[in-house]
């Protein structure tokens, strides 16, 4: 089960939808759609999926072999890889007027594939289904939205948190929850250090969703700002952040890994000398199985806390985007697909299988996973840290923005840049993509 994926970089294709597609504003919501109408043939409908494979294609398989059979509808699935990769095929696609009927991708992408005209507005569909979405209440709502109106539903939904050796913490006489504040991070790290030799954190930069994570947590500060026109990558909280993680790599106390060293850092995992690593809840039954492997108990406990106790963590993960594309019909077969991907059972049945965490309060009172919680805690703390919930960018050329920070805060990092100079430097790249 692949949930990490690798990262590829879908610039030129971004850019280049953008230039062809940009101002193509969806006008969905000012007119109306009709119900889907069961024909005497089945509708086969395109789905690509993303992440998860194997428990994508479980859910497909049960759909057609139940709603989809009662209704005639027959879905077929077909996995694209990783959400990056997702958002590439998904616009050249567009471009090539191939687009499937569904697609999962990233939560962030959904201004970028509404303002390209990609995806369609779900409020006609939900007006005509009087479909009742008040059920969609786990973390932050605000990347399937734009303006008041729905673009995505909810599929599967994570936050970073923090993996904790316990087996290491309670031989070394550690807290087995990690240490609860930025504060107390270095001591932590420094006591596993002093028992290992070994750098006892791996900090990954390649996803900058984590970095997000830090950003709010440590520093009390955010990406861009409030109207995503101008970047606060240099901002006094961010240059604090970078100078803190750079002193820490400096005693080796943590060991920052580019993008080549993907396989190294989920290997970290496995070590016995690691004594923690930031990453999503998402890959959380996948991490636990390849710790156990080696004899290594992990737990999972929130981000630490900042200055004041301030934390904030990014919503991710991903939503089910309905294509603007095929007959009025094949709109509303994908829509009763949607809804029924969406509902309790299913939502619970892709939590219990992966990590993520369910997108229905409803998914949380089933016996499923009220089993899942009991026998892997995790779970608990991921979801009691969606207190501390953010909303994701929304700018549709925010994962170019991602790449490039990664890149060049993981040079600073690798090549001991000076970190002011160069985060000025990279506010002015990301100013420019923001207002271009």
């Amino acid at each position: 089960m692949n949930v990490w994926g690798t990262r590829v970089t879908p610039l030129l294709a971004t850019i280049a939808l953008t230039a062809v597609l940009a101002g193509c504003a969806t006008t969905e919501a000012e007119s109306s759609v009709a119900a889907y109408e069961k024909g005497d043939s089945v509708l086969e409908l395109n789905f690509w999926t993303s992440a998860v494979e194997d428990v994508n294609q479980n859910l497909v398989d049960q759909f057609n072999e139940t709603k989809g059979a009662e209704l005639n509808i027959h879905v077929n699935a077909e996995y694209q890889g990783d959400y990056w990769e997702m958002q590439q095929k998904i616009n050249a696609a567009a471009i090539a007027g191939t687009l499937p009927n569904v697609f999962i991708d990233e939560v962030a992408m959904t201004k970028g594939f509404a303002d390209s005209d990609i995806i369609a507005n779900l409020e006609p569909f939900i007006e005509t289904d009087k479909f009742d979405t008040s059920d969609f209440k786990i973390g932050d709502l605000g990347n399937l939205y734009l303006g008041d109106d729905l673009y995505a539903f909810p599929h599967m939904r994570s936050v970073p948190v923090m993996y904790v050796n316990k087996t290491l913490a309670a031989k070394e006489g550690l807290d087995p929850n990690g240490p609860a504040t930025f504060a107390e991070l270095e001591a932590y790290l420094q006591t596993a250090y002093d028992a290992t030799g070994q750098p006892p954190m791996y900090l990954f930069n390649y996803d900058f969703w984590v970095m997000e994570a830090l950003l709010h947590s440590y520093s009390d500060t955010s990406v861009v700002n409030e109207d995503e026109t101008k970047s606060n990558i240099n901002s006094k909280g961010a240059v604090k952040l970078i100078t803190f993680i750079e002193d820490l790599e400096s005693k080796g106390l943590i060991k920052v890994l580019g993008v080549t060293d993907k396989d190294a850092y989920y290997a970290s995992i496995a070590n016995p000398g690691t004594a923690l690593i930031f990453s999503s809840v998402g890959g959380y039954k996948t991490f636990a199985g390849m710790a156990a492997e080696s004899g290594i108990d992990l737990g999972v406990s929130m981000i630490p806390a900042g200055e004041d106790g301030k934390r904030g963590v990014p919503v991710g993960g991903s939503n089910t985007y309905l294509a603007n594309t095929g007959t009025d019909n094949e709109k509303a077969a994908a829509f009763e697909f949607m809804k029924w991907l969406s509902d309790t059972e299913q939502a619970a049945y892709a939590s219990a299988n992966t990590g993520y965490l369910p997108t229905r309060l409803t998914s949380l009172d089933t016996d499923l996973m009220k089993e899942t919680i009991a026998a892997f805690p995790g779970y608990k703390v991921a979801s009691d840290e969606l207190e501390f919930s953010k909303m994701r960018p929304m700018t549709g050329t925010y994962h170019e923005i991602e790449d490039l920070m990664g890149t060049r805060i993981n040079d600073i990092w690798l090549e001991n840049l000076p970190i002011q100079e160069s985060l000025d430097t990279l506010a002015k790249e990301v100013d420019d993509i923001l207002n271009r």
